[in-house]
Order: structure tokens, then C-alpha cells, then sequence
């Protein structure tokens, strides 16, 4: 919110510093987030008048002036304009000047004469004809009026004031218009505030022989009002309306916009005029918006509306979007002859919604949006047409068109003053409280230990209920002051949170497997006797032992699940058979084994893949990522696995011995049952057994000082030999002070060349040394030493 200071001293006596109205306004809680001049940038420019003129000596287009710029020596100016003459005051920026472009002066020699400053036209102070008459020409700007020599710009433009920037906090939408700031500024100064009034303007005629108002949607438009104006004199506005509108960063344009977007700042309450003639029948409808309906708004710009959105509109089209922008179809011209001024209250959140969709907001939206008030928009309407009588900008017919669905009586509460005392902390007494209301205009009586508050019609932040006493609390306390209120100690019971290792366990396995791109799922905890029999489980397997539900939901759901294989399955069908395109997942979750009287409870990890390039080895791979992240080592894979599996692309997992999970492709026939029509691949591992063989903490190492040597073999071996066998035996290689690492098979060939019953295994390697770089013999003797075991283990050949 802006907030120029010249502007506030019209309604408030500012009787103290800039910087002290900033620090009073901190401890009312507004924040003031800059303070800027209204002529920024600019120093060291100020007025001059020209004692002599001569041409230049060597330069037919440049003149030598001398000029008294209010010092004891005339000051000597070489200039190429044509508009200084003896006599003419002009705006001089003398040597260390800065312009508003930030641009400095300093002192420079111009075809061997010396010039110690340089006159000023209206864009090198940033200024514009709303500023001063002349400015935006492209030229010397000379004063019409006589200023004293020496006297600085600022003064001599009558902008030497400051705007505030003030950072409002949601609830105080009241506080976005100047009025609204000027009661809380007079508050701060111990003033009290006193409502401008507006002079009622009686219209001639009647406002209903010109428009009508209609609202079909009277919950996001509880209150339309409207006056008409005829016989129209589109022009530029006053020069203190431009130079208002200016000081808050707006663009004047002609004297009926200028009016509504000055009503808007002063106020706070968004207006728009319509182009009468265009607004077939002069009949104004608020409803929604037809689907697909377009409306051509203001900006250009063709938008296409659906229909929760709120429009403006005739009997034939659209004529604006409500509380957004309005429409190109009904535009203020200069040859409008008859508008019509709208002052409405739409609802904020579809505002907002509407925002969002065009993807296209304005100031008046952002207002809607924090919230206007009923009340305050009669009251900018009547200042609207305040205006318009004051200046003469045209005739005004009849009274107030007003559709009114809001509540607007007066609203009271009653608060519990004891209450109000101790949320804050400090002994105020309730007469206190109604002394400091007071000066915000909040009138309050007291009532034994109660007040009885009236609240004003635009504080809309104050609640009519439970929440009354914290917000006449929050009211109190700012006036009495936060710098008052004694320091404490909090009071009540604090308690560290913290969660099991087993529950950290399990988000830290969660975490890994979404990092691994995969989406979790919630099953069910049922399943039917079918999902049993479909994975063809043998005799003695724990998971044949189903707790049967005495009272189930129905026969699919008769069973405590004994493994998340059907919940994985089932998903993987469903995700399948929709075409999400999504083909990873993963579960923890729970199984229940009847073991007699109590069942047992496991915790579970199931993860499932399909499409996409999914095979056994990217689940491999994924198993094998989340081990590492979960910092379970020394896992072995071996060949085994259920039924369910397709033979020769299924694993079991080890660790010390155990049996801790097992993973695989899953057999045709069980995914014809789940209807599934992509290769499917699961795997499922015991949490408990993962978080029982977890690692202590993380152990960190320097970074090697020294380079590495990559290496790659190719080997014959067995058919029936186990990579897995072979890559332990490389990596557990001892080579003396040559390390081995990174062991890793890259390739396997059968084919020509290679004997029958054989394979061909390639592996690549590093090998590094901790405290030296490898010599050329040291790597030939490591590699040798690992054929030399691969021979003697494997009866490996290199090929």
C-alpha cells in the first residue's frame, strides 16, 4: 500500500519526523517496508536563472551561459538549446548532480570551453505534464512562475514529500486505501480521526429512465450500485488529480477514469464506468458466465470465460468480467456521452478463482480478493459523483440505483474484558480498553466486566463470536503498545517428539523407494482364498497358514493377507487396464501369519514393475539401490523362488545365512489370472529381517589422493558358474597394496566361438593403490594375480 505523506497531512496534522511516523506505525503493526521521495534519484538540481547568453567560440550549435544558481559566483553552462534566453528560470543540475536515470554530472569541456552543469528537461527529473506543464516535452523545461535562485527542484515542483510503502497483513483489508491508513496514522499520533465528509449531489430527472440493475447471482454479488451521468466532457483531469494519482504510480488518462481510480486508492472499493450507449437498454445483468462465452476486455485481449465465473453483462453480451476488468465493448471515449458508475461487491474467492483461470489479475481483483465491504461501496460511489459535480465533468441523473443482498446492520459484540487482560498479559483495565478503542473509531461501553463493542462497518477482520475476544485482544494490545507488554516465560508442558526406530526405518525405506521413481500404495490387509491358490504355494509354507475373518465383507475379502503378492498384482492390473502409464510401485505394509492362538504380525516391503523397460535386472537393481541406501551389506543372491515365478528369472535374497526376501518375473499363467498384459516383475523382503542386518551409522573416508586404473577381462567359464560367485571372488582379490574396486560384469556370450556347455563372462574393474600411482608393472601383476584366481577357483581361461 502507498502511502504519500502529502496526501495523508490533507486528513491528518503530521507532527513528527518521517522516520518517527514509521517507527509508530511499526508498533501499530504495519510495517513500513520503504520510504521513497516523490522526485527519487534526484540530487543536487535546482534553480537557476540565465544572467548572459553567447555563442560558443568554436561550435555554431552550442551556447556559453552564465547563470545564478543562488551561489556567490555565477555558474557557467554550455548548452545546444535554443529556449534559453536572459532572463529564464530553468532547473540546473550543478557538478555531482544525479539525474533520475541515476546518471551524474561532473564538470566537462566542450569543444574547449568548460561547462559545470547541465539544464534539465521534464525526462531527466522523471517528470510528466502530470507533474508540471511542459515536462514531457522533449526540452529544456522552464519555470512559469518566479522561484528563488538556489531553491531545489523538489521544493520548486512541490515534491519534496515521501511515499510510504506500507506491508499490510491479510486481515486489514480495510487499510488498503488511503482513508483507511489515515485512521490507524491519526490513532498512532494520539489523534483522533475525523470521516471526510462526502456532499450528498441530488441528480436531476430519474436514473431508471436511463439503466436498471438485475443480479442473478446474488452470492457472489450481494450489492450492485450504480449512478447515471449524461451529457459527458471527456478531458484531462486536474492537475492535483493527476498528480495524485501519479504519487501512488498510476497513469492518469482522462477525467472519468481518473475519478474512479482516485476513488479507488482513497477509499479502497474498486469502480468502473460503462459507455452507456454501448449497454443495450441500459440494462445491466450480473450473472455467470456462459460456457465457452468471450469477452474482449479492456487490455485487448479476447478471454474465454466458463461458467463459474462472474460476468457483467446486457440482454445481448458481456460486458465486462466482474471485478476483474471490464469489457472493450462498452470503453470510455472521448466520445462517450452518458455513463454509467458501478460500485459493487463481488466475492472474494471467486474473484480469485477467476483470477487464476485467465491467469490475468488487476488491482481492482487484488482488492476483491483481500475483500471489500458493503457499506464503503455506496460511500465511494457517492464520492465518485462528488467528484464528477466538482469538476464539471457532466450532468448527473436521479439517485442511487442500489440492488442490496448484504447485511448491512450495525454489528455489536460483547467481549470479556478479564479475558482480553490476560491474553495480552498486562493488568488494562476495562476503561482503559474503551479509551484505547476509541481512538480507532471503535466505540465500546462498559458493562459491569464485560464491553459491549460496536463494530465499525469496515473492520471486517473483527469476528462476531468466539474469536471476538482475541480479535478485540489483538486491537488493545497494539494500541496499548507490544513495547509495554513485559516479557514471559511460556507456561504449560513441552514435550519432545520423537518416533521408533522401526517408524523411522520405515520413512526411511519409503523415502528411497519414491527417490527410485516408484508410487506407494495402500492395500487392503484381505484377501480371498483364490489369491492363495493362484500363486501355487507348496505344502509348508507359512503363508498357506490365512487367518480367517469371522465376520468378513465378503468371500474376496475372507482372509488376513499372508503376503502383499495379490494387493502388488492387483494394482499392477489395475494401473494396466486404465492406461496410466505408471509401472512402479511399492507397499509396506502388514501380513498375518495363524500360528494358533495369536496370529503373527510381519511387516513386509513389496515392490512391483511392469512396461516401461522393466525386466528382472532393473528390479535387481532397485532392491540392490534401496539395500545400499538402507545400508544393508553383504546380501547374496541365489537361484530359487516361488512358483509364481518363471523359472530362470527369479532370485532369492541372503543375508548371514537367512532368507530375507525374493524377487522375480512373475509366471504367465498367474498374470493371465490378474488380467495383466505386460511382463510383470516382483519382488518381497522382510522389514524386519532389513532393519535386524542394518549397518551402524554411515562411515566416511577421504576422497582418493590418488588416480585410479580401469581394466576390463574377458573370461570362459562354465556354463553353470554363478556371476555373483565370480565378482565376489575379484572383489575379496588380496593384491597386496593394490586395491580392487567397482567389479562389474558388463557382458555374457554365447555364440561362435565359444565351446558348447561355455560362456564368455566380461567384467570391468578399477584397481588404485591409497598412499601411490600404480606403476605399468604393479597393474600387469594384479591382473595377473586375478586371472591366476579365477583359473584356479572357476577354471577360467582369458579369451
Amino acid at each position: 500500500m502507498k502511502l504519500p505523506l502529502r496526501w495523508l497531512s490533507e486528513y491528518v496534522n503530521l507532527d513528527v519526523t518521517v522516520d518517527e511516523l514509521v517507527e509508530k506505525l511499526m508498533w501499530r503493526g504495519f510495517e513500513v517496508a520503504d520510504v521513497t521521495d516523490e522526485m527519487p534519484g534526484i540530487s543536487n538540481v535546482v534553480v537557476c536563472t540565465v544572467v548572459s547568453v553567447e555563442p560558443h567560440p568554436d561550435a555554431k550549435k552550442l551556447r556559453v551561459c552564465r547563470v545564478d544558481a543562488g551561489a556567490e559566483e555565477l555558474v557557467q553552462i554550455v548548452t545546444n538549446s535554443t529556449r534559453v534566453d536572459v532572463g529564464a528560470q530553468v532547473p540546473v543540475a550543478l557538478c555531482g548532480a544525479t539525474l533520475a536515470d541515476g546518471f551524474k554530472i561532473e564538470r566537462v569541456n566542450l569543444r574547449g570551453v568548460d561547462s559545470y552543469g547541465m539544464f534539465c528537461g521534464g525526462k531527466e527529473l522523471g517528470l510528466c505534464d502530470a507533474d508540471y506543464e511542459g515536462a514531457s516535452a522533449d526540452e529544456v523545461l522552464l519555470f512559469h512562475e518566479p522561484h528563488p535562485n538556489g531553491q531545489s527542484v523538489q521544493e520548486a515542483f512541490e515534491l519534496d514529500s515521501v511515499v510510504l510503502d506500507i506491508e499490510l497483513t491479510p486481515n486489514r483489508a480495510d487499510c488498503q486505501s488511503i482513508i483507511g491508513m489515515c485512521r490507524e496514522v491519526a490513532a498512532a499520533l494520539g489523534q483522533t480521526f475525523v470521516e471526510p465528509a462526502i456532499r450528498e449531489v441530488t441528480g436531476v430527472g430519474n436514473a431508471c429512465d436511463y439503466a436498471r440493475v438485475s443480479i442473478e447471482n446474488t452470492e457472489l454479488c450481494s450489492r450492485y450500485c450504480a449512478r447515471v451521468v449524461t451529457d459527458l466532457k471527456i478531458e484531462p483531469s486536474p492537475k492535483w488529480m493527476q498528480k495524485k494519482l501519479r504519487s501512488v504510480g498510476m497513469r492518469p488518462i482522462n477525467n472519468i477514469v481518473d475519478i474512479t481510480n482516485l476513488v479507488l486508492v482513497e477509499y479502497g472499493h474498486p469502480m468502473h464506468a460503462f459507455d452507456l450507449a454501448c449497454v443495450a437498454e441500459g440494462n445491466i445483468i450480473v450473472r455467470n458466465a456462459r460456457e465457452g462465452e468471450t469477452v474482449v476486455t479492456l487490455d485487448s485481449k479476447e478471454r474465454s470465460l466458463s461458467s463459474d465465473m462472474l460476468v457483467i453483462a446486457d440482454p445481448e453480451k458481456a460486458v465486462g468480467i466482474a471485478g476483474v476488468m471490464g469489457g472493450e465493448n462498452s470503453e470510455i471515449t472521448e466520445q462517450t456521452r452518458a455513463t454509467l458508475f458501478e460500485s459493487a461487491v463481488f466475492k472474494g474467492s471467486n474473484i480469485r478463482a477467476t483470477t487464476k483461470k485467465l491467469r490475468h489479475t488487476t488491482d481492482s481483483a487484488a482488492r476483491f480478493i483481500k475483500g471489500v465491504e458493503p457499506v464503503n461501496a455506496l460511500l465511494a460511489l457517492n464520492r465518485a459523483i462528488e467528484l464528477v459535480d466538482e469538476l464539471g465533468a457532466g450532468r448527473i441523473v436521479g439517485g442511487v440505483i442500489d440492488v442490496c443482498h448484504a447485511n448491512i446492520e450495525q454489528r455489536t459484540v460483547t467481549v470479556d474484558a478479564e479475558h482480553i487482560a490476560a491474553i495480552i498479559g498486562e493488568p488494562i483495565s476495562p476503561e482503559e480498553m474503551v479509551e484505547l478503542l476509541a481512538h480507532i473509531n471503535i466505540d465500546a461501553q462498559q458493562d459491569g466486566g464485560s464491553l459491549k463493542v460496536t463494530v465499525p462497518y469496515y473492520r471486517t477482520d473483527i469476528e462476531v463470536g468466539i474469536e471476538a475476544d482475541w480479535d478485540i485482544a489483538e486491537e488493545v494490545a497494539r494500541l496499548y503498545g507490544y513495547y509495554r507488554i513485559r516479557p514471559t516465560l511460556m507456561r504449560g508442558d513441552v514435550f519432545e517428539g520423537r518416533i521408533s526406530e522401526e517408524f523411522a526405518f520405515d520413512d526411511s525405506i519409503k523415502d528411497a523407494m519414491v527417490t527410485l521413481g516408484a508410487y506407494e500404495i495402500y492395500g487392503y490387509n484381505f484377501m480371498s482364498p483364490s489369491d492363495i491358490s493362484a500363486l501355487r504355494l507348496t505344502e509348508g509354507d507359512d503363508r498357506l497358514k490365512a487367518v480367517k475373518l469371522v465376520n468378513p465383507f465378503g468371500a474376496d475379502q475372507s482372509l488376513l493377507r499372508t503376503t502383499l503378492m495379490p494387493t502388488l498384482l492387483k494394482n499392477l492390473a489395475l494401473n494396466y487396464n486404465r492406461k496410466t502409464g505408471h509401472g512402479r510401485f511399492f507397499e509396506v505394509g502388514n501380513v498375518h501369519i495363524d500360528e494358533g492362538e495369536l496370529p503373527q504380525e510381519r511387516k513386509k516391503l513389496g515392490i512391483a514393475c511392469m512396461l516401461g523397460g522393466e525386466d528382472f535386472f532393473t528390479l535387481k537393481g532397485l532392491v540392490e539401490q534401496l539395500l545400499c541406501t538402507l545400508r544393508v551389506d553383504g546380501v547374496k543372491y541365489a537361484a530359487g523362488g516361488g512358483e509364481y515365478f518363471q523359472p530362470g528369472q527369479r532370485a532369492q535374497i541372503w543375508h548371514d545365512g537367512e532368507v530375507i526376501g525374493e524377487l522375480g518375473k512373475i509366471h504367465p499363467d498367474l498374470a493371465d489370472y490378474y488380467a495383466i498384459g505386460a511382463d510383470a516383475y516382483v519382488a518381497e523382503l522382510d522389514v524386519d529381517c532389513l532393519l535386524r542386518h542394518r549397518s551402524g551409522y554411515a562411515k566416511y573416508k577421504p576422497l582418493p589422493r590418488f588416480p585410479v586404473v580401469r581394466r576390463d577381462i574377458a573370461v570362459l567359464v562354465n556354463e553353470d558358474t554363478a556371476c555373483g560367485d565370480i565378482v565376489d571372488c575379484m572383489a575379496s582379490a588380496d593384491l597386496g597394496a593394490v586395491q580392487i574396486e567397482d567389479v562389474a560384469l558388463f557382458d555374457i556370450y554365447r555364440g561362435i566361438g565359444v565351446a558348447p556347455g561355455k560362456k564368455s563372462m566380461a567384467f570391468s574393474f578399477a584397481l588404485r593403490a591409497e598412499d601411490h600411482t600404480l606403476s605399468d608393472e604393479e597393474i600387469h601383476s594384479a591382473v595377473k594375480q586375478v586371472l591366476d584366481m579365477l583359473a584356479d577357483r572357476f577354471g577360467a581361461k582369458l579369451r
